[in-house]
């Protein structure tokens, strides 16, 4: 299902009851989220890795292959605009240097230093598992996610807000430890634990 337009979230509205099924509440979550491909996102990010910690906001829009992503004061800078397709990432700093990678994650480890799974991100954003990888998971009373651990993270969610009748994350958490796979072998080992929070204002699908 589409919505157009921004859907906004209304921090004040009441929770909601439990449902009857929320495994088959799940079921439903998934199969109308994890094939989501044309959507917008705001939102208020915080990372901390081993070495330092940052802050940002983030504006992300997906459209199939093609992601944008516009990151405003990552460690007190200006814009950080990062693309991504199939063939690669570009990340353009606010001195409007360019950086190619084979992926979003890593040119964004390389220039910024934040470790971002964002091929994994894409769909823990939605509150759903990425697919193609083994999770496992547990629900809350209304067959959402509470948590996730797929591919060496665990994702915490603390909060979900309703955006024009759909129930979408609002706080989530990310934490991992180790080497950031995916790097080439010169950059391997060079991240630690890392933790990322973040705290959704807006949603389009």
């Amino acid at each position: 299902m589409v919505v157009a337009g921004w859907l906004a979230g209304c921090a004040t509205r009441p929770p909601l009851p439990p449902v009857a099924d929320p495994d088959l509440a799940w079921q439903t979550r998934l199969a109308e989220l994890q094939g989501a491909s044309d959507w917008e996102v705001k939102a208020k990010l915080a990372v901390r890795t081993h070495e330092r910690g940052g802050q940002a906001s983030m504006l992300w829009q997906r459209q199939m292959d093609a992601h944008r992503v516009n990151l405003y004061g990552p460690f007190g800078g200006g814009r950080v605009i990062l693309t991504s397709d199939s063939q690669g990432a570009t990340l353009r700093d606010s001195r409007k240097q360019s950086y190619n990678a084979v992926s979003a994650e890593v040119v964004l480890y390389r220039v910024v230093g934040w470790r971002i799974p964002f091929e994994r991100l894409q769909y823990w954003v939605l509150g759903v598992p990425a697919p193609g990888l083994d999770y496992t998971h547990t629900l809350d009373e209304r067959g959402r996610l509470a948590i996730l651990r797929q591919d060496g993270w665990e994702i915490i969610y603390q909060e979900y807000d309703q955006f024009a009748g759909r129930e979408m994350p609002r706080k989530m958490s990310l934490q991992a430890a180790g080497t950031v796979t995916g790097l080439p072998p010169d950059d391997a080992g060079r991240s630690r634990r890392v933790e990322v929070r973040a705290v959704i204002k807006r949603w389009r699908l």
